[in-house]
C-alpha cells in the first residue's frame, strides 16, 4: 500500500501562487495513475475556509479515488484521499488528547500486500510530553499499525517514545520542515514493513518556500 502525507500549511485562496502550485503538483503526482500512483493521501492542515472546496473539486477531478473530509479548529481541517475499489475504510478516532483536531484511523484489508491500520494526524507542536502521549495512545492497540502525518516530533528523538515501533524517515536524512528537523516521517509496528518511497528528485519542486514542510511517500506491506 503506498502512503503519501502533507502539511499544506492553511494553504487558500489568498496564498501565494507558489503555495498553490506545490499543493496542485503534490495532488497530480499522487492521484494520477502515471505517476506516484498512491492508494492514500492525508493532506493536513487545511484552512476550514477551503475544505469544502477541495472535497467538491478533488471528487471532480480524481473520479479513480473517495474523497473524505474532517473539520478541525480554524487551520487543521484534514482531507483524506483513497483509491476506489481497495478495502479502505476511513474513520475518525475523535479530538487527540489536548487538541481540537481529529486522529483519522484507516483500515485497510490486503491492500496492495497490507492489512492492518493507518493513523493519520496532525500531532501536537511543541516536541513536548503531550505530543509523545498522543503517539502511544494512537498505536495501543496492537496488531499491525502504521502511524504518520505531521508528527512534530523529530525523526532524531524517536528513542523518548514509549510506544514500541520503528521509525522511518523520506528524504535521506533531509529536512521536512523549513525551520530544519524531519517532523515528517512513519512511525510503524516491528511486524510490519515500510520502504520510503524516493521523492528526492522533487527536491526544488518541494523547497518549502510555499508549504513550509515538505510531503512524505512510502509503501507498506506486512
Amino acid at each position: 500500500m503506498r502512503v503519501a502525507s502533507f502539511n499544506l500549511e492553511k494553504n487558500g485562496e489568498s496564498s501565494p501562487l507558489d503555495k498553490k502550485a506545490q499543493v496542485e503538483t503534490f495532488i497530480h503526482q499522487c492521484c494520477s495513475n502515471d505517476n506516484w500512483d498512491v492508494d492514500v493521501v492525508f493532506l493536513c492542515e487545511v484552512h476550514s475556509a477551503r475544505l469544502d472546496d477541495y472535497y467538491d473539486y478533488l471528487r471532480k477531478v480524481y473520479q479513480d479515488y473517495d474523497v473524505h473530509a474532517f473539520a478541525g479548529g480554524h487551520s487543521n481541517g484534514y482531507i483524506v484521499i483513497t483509491r476506489k475499489g481497495q478495502h479502505l475504510e476511513v474513520v475518525s478516532q475523535g479530538h487527540l488528547k489536548g487538541l481540537n483536531r481529529d486522529l483519522i484511523a484507516v483500515w485497510a484489508q490486503a491492500v496492495n500486500g497490507y492489512t492492518g491500520f493507518l493513523f493519520l494526524a496532525h500531532f501536537k507542536s511543541g516536541q513536548g510530553g503531550l505530543t509523545k502521549s498522543q503517539l502511544r495512545d494512537c498505536t495501543s492497540l496492537g496488531g499491525h499499525w502504521v502511524a504518520t502525518g505531521d508528527l512534530n516530533l523529530d525523526y532524531t528523538r524517536v528513542e523518548e517514545l514509549d510506544t514500541p515501533g520503528v521509525a522511518y524517515e523520506c528524504w535521506q536524512g533531509q529536512a521536512t520542515h523549513a525551520k530544519g528537523g524531519i517532523l515528517d516521517w512513519v512511525l510503524a509496528s516491528v511486524d510490519v514493513k515500510v520502504a520510503p518511497f524516493d521523492i528526492s528528485g522533487w527536491a526544488d519542486a518541494f523547497d518549502m518556500s510555499g508549504p513550509d514542510h515538505r510531503p512524505i511517500v512510502f509503501d507498506v506491506v506486512c
